[in-house]
């Protein structure tokens, strides 16, 4: 829900009634991302191609979002700023559209987005957890960027060492985290992700802190539907599939074809053509 401009968390701080407030143009990005996040959740390793290019798309997407309105909102026209976000929505949907078909492509990178995505969504996951160094993260407002960029990386390695379990790992958590965020948006406006948001914008207040019964609700849901994905793909829909098949049935690339062990990568990545 990145495009929606974050609002303040003061009213619930006072009870735990809803004060909801919806948009057409939100509205229309929770539905998607239950719906991806579902298919991604379940059938992630299933449909690999998909993925890659999700995942790319979803990166691409969102940093050029926040790009565009952290730096471009003073640089347009007064006409125009009656129609930014249509225009930053704009810019963002073509830059991830190339950034998905370039991980689609090259498959390494496309790997190695889809485990950082894993990792930042983790690190975003964990952010509400640094509030007791408030004073220290108010002065260094760059901690919270170092953390998700350390989780980033540490995801895309991992998945590119060990594939196929971390493949299966990251859909199941992605999913879970998109599914739940866009029940959380229908049912508190996301006050759970903004206040992930708003750390990372320096804004840093205990008692903004989520508090009701819903919101932990809300989080507590995220590790059930990522364990039951898990299984799913595990036992189910990933069964007997070789993620590297996807590329071999058009490539000459000997690698891409080598049938890979149900659960591990141990085989060389590489082999020599005779």
């Amino acid at each position: 829900m990145a495009i929606v401009t974050i609002p303040s968390l003061a009213p619930y701080t006072d009870s735990c009634k809803l004060h909801n407030s919806y948009d057409a143009q939100s509205c229309v990005l929770a539905a998607v991302c239950i719906l991806v996040g579902t298919v991604l959740c379940f059938f992630g390793y299933r449909v690999f191609k998909f993925t890659l290019f999700l995942a790319g798309f979803a990166a691409g997407f969102f940093f050029t979002y926040l790009l565009c309105s952290g730096y471009l909102v003073d640089h347009l026209p007064e006409k125009a700023l009656e129609h930014k976000d249509q225009i930053f929505l704009g810019v963002s949907l073509g830059v991830g559209i190339i950034a998905g078909l370039m991980t689609l492509c090259v498959f390494y990178l496309g790997l190695f987005v889809l485990g950082a995505t894993m990792g930042w969504f983790v690190g975003m996951l964990l952010l509400p957890l640094m509030y007791k160094h408030v004073e220290f993260l108010s002065e260094h407002n760059w901690v919270p960027y170092i953390v998700l960029l350390a989780f980033a990386i540490a995801g895309g390695i991992l998945i590119i060492c060990i594939q196929k379990v971390i493949i299966v790992i990251s859909t199941s958590f992605v999913g879970a985290f998109a599914v739940i965020t866009g029940f959380d948006y229908y049912l508190e406006n996301s006050t759970a992700l903004y206040y992930s948001v708003n750390m990372l914008h320096g804004h840093y207040d205990k008692s903004e802190l989520p508090h009701c019964w819903y919101t932990w609700l809300m989080f507590s849901l995220i590790p059930i539907m990522f364990i039951a994905g898990m299984v799913v793909q595990l036992k189910k829909t990933g069964q007997g599939r070789d993620h590297r098949e996807a590329y071999s049935r058009r490539s000459r690339v000997p690698f891409m074809g080598t049938r890979m062990d149900e659960f591990s990568d141990q085989r060389p990545l590489v082999t020599a053509e005779e």
